[in-house]
């Protein structure tokens, strides 16, 4: 997901066990998803965008919620 020299934070990181966090940079905004990886399958838990650097706690929430119910 991640190819050469990171610049600043990293396209994906560990956000606690088992939830992970891409990032994509838009205009103006930053899309991420948070997902949950599991014998090599990437299972998507939640998508959104903000214009924040940090990741809203309610949309982390929502994702830990999601990964509970698997």
């Amino acid at each position: 997901m991640q190819f050469g020299w990171p610049r600043g934070m990293p396209v994906v990181r560990k956000m606690e066990p088992g939830l992970w966090e891409v990032r994509s940079r838009l205009r103006g905004r930053i899309a991420r998803a948070l997902f949950w990886v599991k014998d090599g399958m990437m299972v998507l838990l939640h998508g959104f965008v903000t214009k924040s650097d940090k990741t809203p706690l309610d949309e982390l929430a929502l994702a830990r919620q999601r990964l509970a119910q698997l």
